[in-house]
């Protein structure tokens, strides 16, 4: 079996504010996506870092997830969301240190099944996470949003696409 590389595909680092960051034209010539989001702050206030793909908004996602902090866990699911999310707050304000999120988007360019993901994520001011999400459509996926709930990224907020070749 030959060894999977990563081609980077696209990068955005952000020199002002934004609530989202999309990475669109996604050719379908890897078996997987790789997602990074790193350095994440928010503007103002606290939130999470959730993936959309396609511009699709709808109730089309679900998920279950995993979360602690080194004293605490917590565990959650969702059906009918309307985004792929982290299980934990990774862009805040005011912490020294930044988060980072990390989306794996298996068989992205399959059109005869859903798409999963497997997302891991932490934030040393606050817990470390892993979540399993499920995209429930058949089409290719050309287009990955990466949204801040509320408010918006910082400058300074990193953002990776990466192909994986296999």
């Amino acid at each position: 079996m030959p060894t999977p590389t990563y081609d980077l595909l696209a990068s955005n680092v952000l020199t002002s504010s934004a609530s989202s960051v999309t990475f669109s034209s996604i050719p379908a010539t890897y078996r997987d996506l790789i997602v990074v989001c790193t350095t994440l702050r928010s503007a103002a206030g606290s939130s999470y870092t959730v993936l959309r793909f396609n511009n699709d908004t709808g109730n089309n996602y679900s998920y279950v997830s995993m979360d602690g902090n080194g004293s605490t866990t917590a565990s959650t699911a969702g059906s009918a969301d309307s985004y792929i999310p982290p299980s934990a707050q990774y862009a805040n304000t005011n912490d020294t240190t930044w988060g980072v999120q990390v989306f794996q988007v298996m068989d992205y360019s399959a059109t005869d099944k859903h798409k999963t993901v497997i997302s891991r994520g932490n934030n040393a001011a606050l817990t470390a996470s892993a979540t399993a999400g499920r995209w429930a459509n058949t089409a290719a996926i050309n287009r990955v949003d990466a949204v801040l709930l509320s408010g918006s990224f910082a400058a300074g907020s990193s953002f990776y696409l990466y192909g994986i070749v296999s």
